[in-house]
C-alpha cells in the first residue's frame, strides 16, 4: 500500500459514522414504542406512543391510548427513554472558522461558512443534541447572520432550521482593541447606517440615481419588494423621506443592521465582563432592539445580574458555570455558581454546551441540579427556554403534537452519566445509531474501522502489514531497488551524482 493512500483511508473513516447511519424508515409514517418518555421539562408518561408524519410529531400518549397508523414503521424500544432532544442556544463551532479580520461584517451570512463534515456536529448527535443556533465568535464588533441548523446533514440546506437567526455582536474588546475603541465601533456602526439612509433620500431628492447604478452594477435584485420604498420603521431613531428609496438600493454593508433597527431580526450580545453589560444595553436601547436582544454572558457576568434583571433581557450563560475570585484581603477563594445567581432574580436562562462528550448540555443541567435546580428547571434551560429565545418554541423543546419529529433516545435518564444516546431521530428521520457509531466503538470498545489505518503509519509499522501495490513480484520496492528494502540507501545513480557535486 502507497504510504500517501492511508491518510486517504483515514479520511474515509472519518465520513464513516455519516455513510452508515442512512436513515432507517423508509416510509413516511413512523411510530416509536418507548418505556418512558418525558415529553416536555417535568411532564413525563410511562410505555408511550410517538407518531410521526412527513417531519412532524402527530401524535404522543400512552399505548393504550394512541393508534399506531397500520403502516407505520415502528421503532419499538421498551426499555429506552424517550427525549425531546437538547437546544444549543449559542455556539461558534461548526464553521470554517469563527471569525472574520475585519471588525463589522454585517453583509455576512454564515450559511457560508457552515461546514457539514465538522466533527462537531457528529459529537452533538452522541450527546443528544439536536437544534444548534450557529453564531461568529466574540472576536468581532457586529458578526454576520447566524442561523440554526439540525446537526446532520450533507448540505447546509439540509441542516437548516431557520435562517438569519440573528448578528452577533460584542461588547467586549475584541483582540487588539480597548474597551473605548470597542464602544465606539459598536456606536460607529449604526452612525454609519444612519448617514447612508440620510445619504440615499438626500440624493433622491435631489434627482441623482448613484444609488441605484450601484446595485446593478453590484447584481443585486431591483424588482418587486426591493423595487419599493417604504417609511423606516423601529421605536427609536427614524430617517425620514425614506419611503422614497427602493429598498434594493440600500447598501449590503448597511442592510442587515437596519433590519436590527427597524425590528425584524434579533442581536445575540456577547459581554466579556460586567462593564459590558451596560454598554450593551446602551446601544440596544439607543437602537430600539432591546426588546430583540440575547445577551451571552461570561460568567464574571452575575455581578451585572441586578442591571441584567432590569432589563429583562434572557441570557446564555458560559460553559463555566462556575466563578471562582480571590478575596484581596484575606486571599480566601470564593466560588459562585452563576445559574444560581440568575435564577434568584428571576432571569430567564439557556445554558451552553463547553464541548463534546462530557461537557454537553446534559452534564450542564446536571450540575444546575446539584447546584438546587428542580430538575424542570434544569432541563428548561437546556430545551424549553432556549427554544423560545430562538423563536421555535413552537417546534422544539417538546414532544407533543404539530412540533418537529425530533426524537433521542437514551438508554436511561438523559441527566445520568450512566446513560447513552441510543437512537436519534431528526426531521422523522433516524440519523444516529450508536450500535453502528464506528468512532464510539473505536474509542470505547477498542474496535478499529475496518480498512482504517492510522496516520504516518508506514507498512510493517506496529504489526506484520505488508501490502505490496501492483502485479509485481514480491518484495519488488517502487524506486527500483531489487532488494526491496527501506534502509535508505542511495541507488548508484544517485551516489554518482553525488560525488560529482561534492568535486
Amino acid at each position: 500500500m502507497k504510504p500517501e493512500t492511508k491518510p486517504f483511508l483515514v479520511r474515509c473513516a472519518a465520513f464513516g459514522l455519516a455513510l452508515s447511519l442512512a436513515p432507517a424508515f423508509a416510509g413516511e409514517k413512523y411510530a416509536i414504542k418507548a418505556g418512558r418518555i418525558m415529553t416536555a421539562p417535568g411532564s413525563e408518561l410511562e410505555n408511550g406512543v410517538i407518531v410521526m408524519e412527513g417531519g412532524r410529531i402527530t401524535a404522543v400518549g400512552k399505548a393504550d391510548e394512541v393508534e399506531v397508523p397500520w403502516d407505520a414503521e415502528v421503532l419499538d424500544v421498551p426499555n429506552l427513554v424517550a427525549f425531546p432532544g437538547f437546544v444549543e442556544a449559542h455556539s461558534s463551532r461548526g464553521m470554517d472558522r469563527s471569525n472574520e479580520n475585519l471588525d463589522v461584517t454585517p453583509f455576512l451570512n454564515l450559511r457560508d461558512s457552515i461546514d457539514p463534515v465538522n466533527f462537531y456536529f457528529e459529537d452533538a448527535l452522541r450527546s443528544g443534541i439536536t437544534t444548534i443556533n450557529v453564531q461568529h465568535g466574540q472576536n468581532c464588533v457586529v458578526g454576520g447572520q447566524g442561523m440554526v441548523v439540525r446537526p446532520h446533514g450533507m448540505t447546509v440546506e439540509q441542516m437548516l432550521v431557520r435562517p438569519d437567526s440573528g448578528l452577533k455582536m460584542v461588547a467586549s474588546p475584541k483582540s487588539g482593541k480597548s474597551h473605548a475603541t470597542q464602544a465606539q465601533a459598536l456606536r460607529g456602526a449604526f452612525d454609519d447606517l444612519r448617514r447612508h439612509l440620510e445619504d440615499l433620500v438626500q440624493e433622491k431628492k435631489d434627482g441623482k440615481d448613484y444609488a441605484r447604478r450601484e446595485a446593478l452594477y453590484q447584481g443585486r435584485e431591483l424588482d418587486g419588494e426591493k423595487a419599493k420604498g417604504k417609511a423606516m420603521g423601529g421605536s427609536t431613531w427614524k430617517v425620514e423621506g425614506l419611503e422614497q428609496v427602493p429598498r434594493g438600493e440600500i447598501a449590503e454593508e448597511h442592510e442587515a443592521l437596519l433590519d436590527v433597527v427597524e425590528g425584524r431580526i434579533p442581536v445575540w450580545f456577547e459581554c466579556g465582563g460586567p462593564m459590558d453589560v451596560s454598554l450593551a444595553v446602551e446601544v440596544a436601547k439607543a437602537n430600539g432592539f432591546l426588546e430583540k436582544t440575547a445577551l451571552v454572558l461570561d460568567n464574571s457576568c452575575w455581578k451585572a445580574a441586578d442591571e441584567i434583571a432590569a432589563s429583562g433581557r434572557p441570557v446564555v450563560l458560559d460553559s463555566n458555570l462556575m466563578h471562582t475570585e480571590r478575596n484581596p484581603v484575606t486571599g480566601e477563594e470564593v466560588e459562585t455558581f452563576v445559574p444560581s445567581v440568575f435564577k434568584e432574580k428571576g432571569v430567564k436562562l439557556a445554558l451552553q454546551s463547553a464541548g463534546s462528550g462530557a461537557s454537553s448540555l446534559w452534564y450542564q443541567a446536571a450540575r444546575c441540579v446539584a447546584h438546587g435546580f428542580t430538575r424542570e428547571e434544569a432541563l428548561a434551560a437546556v430545551t424549553t427556554t432556549p427554544a423560545e429565545m430562538l423563536g421555535l418554541g413552537d417546534r422544539v423543546g417538546k414532544l407533543e403534537a404539530g412540533m418537529d419529529a425530533s426524537v433521542v433516545l437514551f438508554s436511561g435518564d438523559p441527566l445520568s452519566v450512566q446513560s447513552f444516546v441510543e437512537y436519534v431521530v431528526i426531521g422523522g428521520d433516524l440519523v444516529y445509531d450508536r450500535s453502528k457509531d464506528v468512532r464510539a466503538k473505536h474509542l470505547l470498545e477498542g474496535v478499529e474501522p475496518e480498512g482504517t489505518m492510522p496516520v504516518g503509519m508506514e507498512d510493517g509499522a506496529g504489526g506484520d502489514v505488508h501490502e505490496h501495490e501492483g502485479p509485481g513480484e514480491e518484495g519488488d520496492s517502487e524506486d527500483g531497488d531489487e532488494d526491496g528494502d527501506d534502509d535508505g540507501e542511495e541507488d548508484d545513480d544517485e551516489s554518482d551524482d553525488d560525488e560529482k557535486e561534492d568535486k
